[in-house]
């Protein structure tokens, strides 16, 4: 198991995913999520090797700005507790329909991790990406 950032132990356990896992950092350090090992990590996302599944993080001062930017571009809110806002949409990418699933960390500054993946079986996998989100301060 190989860890990319710091106080992301909580973050790889919560991740039940059948091989070891590593820490994903945003660019800037401010958000990270966690991803199953093996996966390709460049500057701005996380991809699994055969690229069906992907990763992309941004951050913004305040939850509010960034789930207005996403209910914008069609998303649907569909969650929301203590710590996250959960929003979903679908978008076409090579004749492919996908799922896109945006968590939102409800701290200031704010992360969301947008978590794309082909509809179907891979959709659970994605959420629970997403729900591995972290600021890391």
């Amino acid at each position: 198991m190989r860890i990319l950032s710091f106080g992301l132990a909580a973050a790889v356990a919560a991740l039940s995913v059948s091989s070891p896992s590593q820490a994903m950092p945003y660019k800037d350090g401010k958000c990270a999520v966690t991803v199953p090992d093996g996966w390709v990590i460049s500057k701005s996302r996380a991809a699994r090797p055969d690229k069906k599944i992907w990763v992309s993080m941004m951050d913004a001062p305040t939850s509010a700005e960034i789930v207005n930017v996403e209910l914008g571009l069609k998303a649907t809110k569909v969650s929301e507790d203590g710590r996250f806002i959960v929003l979903v949409s679908t978008a076409s990418y090579g004749g492919l329909t996908n799922k896109q699933y945006h968590v939102v960390s409800k701290t200031s500054p704010s992360c969301v991790a947008d978590v794309t993946s082909p509809a179907g079986a891979d959709e659970a996998l994605a959420k629970q990406i997403g729900m591995t989100l972290t600021v890391v301060h």
